[in-house]
């Protein structure tokens, strides 16, 4: 296993990151994964925009560990309280509804942008970690990546969707 960390503070910092972020991945998936890089982008600004200090003086710490066939890529900043349990709860609700289960979410979302980066990380992982107090989100994608038509129905994102209650995962 082979262990990157990144820290920087401000979105703004971002850039210089990402591109070192952007080649890892490459190699790392042995192809371009526009899903993922996307997906990363979206657990950074979220780390920026929801961080104690505002999005130009968050410190944001990413932390990539590349495994034989898995990427993991930890974004953690120290953000405002969220309840990523009441949240998970809140979408298994809507994904155990007939109504909802098969409904594209963007089709689900309309036109709001409330969520929408949430959704873009659980189509792009094959589980998606989130700290109970939002303090951090973990990406996990096996690798090598391989080019194919996603799934982005709401009853089969929101399983992939995982809270960190301490140590405990579930």
């Amino acid at each position: 296993m082979r262990e990157l960390n990144y820290k920087f503070t401000g979105y703004q910092n971002y850039d210089p990151v990402q591109e070192k972020l952007r080649s890892i991945f490459r190699k790392a998936f042995m192809a371009r994964n526009a899903y993922f890089n996307i997906a990363v982008d979206e657990a950074v600004v979220n780390a920026a925009r929801y961080a104690v200090k505002g999005l130009a003086d968050a410190e944001i710490a990413v932390q990539v560990r590349l495994m034989e066939n898995a990427i993991e890529v930890k974004v953690s900043s120290n953000t405002n309280p969220f309840n990523a349990k009441a949240y998970q709860m809140q979408l298994r609700e809507l994904a155990n509804d007939p109504k909802y289960t098969s409904m594209d979410w963007g089709d689900y979302t309309g036109t709001s942008t409330m969520s929408r980066g949430f959704w873009y990380m659980l189509q792009a992982v094959d589980y998606l970690t989130v700290a109970e107090d939002g303090s951090y989100v973990s990406l996990s994608a096996k690798i090598p990546f391989q080019e194919k038509r996603l799934d982005t129905s709401i009853g089969f994102l929101v399983p992939k969707f995982l809270v960190d209650s301490g140590g405990v995962i579930g």
